[in-house]
């Protein structure tokens, strides 16, 4: 049984898992399905701090302009495919980033 990834909506993704808006480690408590894809995005591209302070809906993350771009993108993808994003450049690294 797979679940619709709730950022980019695509059904029958091979790695479908409960993914947290907002970092658990920053307080956050809700849980929504997400495919690998857009998890490994979502945290290689903005910081915990970021992710509790600005985007911490599902809604705010799918408006932002990267998000869209990555979302073009993805949808040109084979759905069982397994993608290595990288970190921006300038994000900073740490435990509490």
């Amino acid at each position: 049984m797979s679940e619709t990834c709730a950022f980019c909506k695509r059904t029958g993704c091979p790695k479908t898992h409960g993914h947290h808006v907002v970092p658990r480690c920053k307080g956050g408590k809700v849980i929504e399905p997400t495919c690998g894809a857009c998890g490994s995005f979502i945290h290689a591209t903005w910081s915990h701090n970021e992710l509790r302070d600005t985007f911490n809906t599902v809604e705010k993350i799918q408006a932002d302009e990267r998000y869209q771009k990555f979302l073009k993108w993805l949808m040109k993808q084979p759905i069982t495919a397994h993608y290595r994003t990288e970190r921006r450049n300038g994000r900073e690294t740490g435990k509490y980033r």
